[in-house]
């Protein structure tokens, strides 16, 4: 039995002496705005922006980009008139010197793109680098088509293929990443434990196409990884 009206119901009664205005009765003073009163534990830290989607082989991956690319730009620096001559058979009438310096600047900007992505660990960011090369040795491709050259027609095409797995193993690695950091209710099935090596059940699923770069890379993994060798028979 109460008497008088209860603060918590009435906005116009008194409130208790020692619990602000607005807050329930049993609510520890000091607390406000959800923060952790006496003996209750802190509320867990949100994941850093970006790392949700970010895996520890991110960081090869960017490094290979970054290596490439300063590769790439040392070697035209180094080697202007032969890249100049290269340009010139490509195409016979035209400015072979603004192109090699258009395609340099490209080719830093690719370069700078990586660079941000492994210092703000942000795979997204290696998206533009791996797209761009893959785009500049498709156009090579095309051009060798044209020009005969059959022999820079199958080293583009290597160099295509290569950057096309590149994009596809960072793919599949962002999404392990954003499966293991999901959090997982009580019921969910824990990573690599459904049947199809990867997939996730419950509010946190993947699309068709993480799941398919998942399987590909825990296959992958399956197969270049130590097998158990077999016991000894008596």
């Amino acid at each position: 039995m109460t008497l008088g009206p209860d603060p918590a119901a009435d906005p116009d009664a008194t409130p208790i002496f020692g619990v602000p205005a607005g807050a329930a009765p049993g609510a520890a003073p000091g607390a406000p705005g959800g923060a952790p009163g006496p003996g209750q534990a802190p509320p867990p830290a949100r994941p850093r922006a970006g790392g949700r989607t970010w895996h520890r082989f991110h960081y090869a991956v960017g490094v290979f980009l970054i290596a490439y690319g300063v590769t790439g730009l040392l070697s035209g620096f180094l080697l202007w008139s032969d890249r100049q001559d290269e340009i010139d058979g490509y195409f016979a009438s035209g400015p072979a010197t603004g192109m090699l310096v258009l395609v340099k600047l490209v080719e830093g900007a690719l370069v700078l793109c990586a660079v941000a992505g492994v210092a703000l660990r942000r795979d997204i960011l290696f998206v533009p680098s791996t797209a761009g090369w893959m785009a500049g040795f498709a156009m090579f491709a095309v051009l060798d088509v044209f020009t005969g050259r059959w022999g820079g027609l199958a080293e583009h095409l290597l160099y295509l293929a290569g950057f096309v797995v590149l994009l596809f193993l960072s793919y599949g690695l962002s999404a392990k990443a954003q499966l293991a950091s999901a959090p997982r209710q009580e019921g969910d099935t824990p990573p690599g434990d459904s049947p199809d090596d990867g997939s996730s059940s419950g509010p946190h699923r993947l699309t068709r196409t993480q799941e398919f770069a998942l399987q590909a890379i825990n296959r992958a993994a399956a197969l270049t990884g130590p097998r158990p060798r077999p016991g000894r028979h008596d």
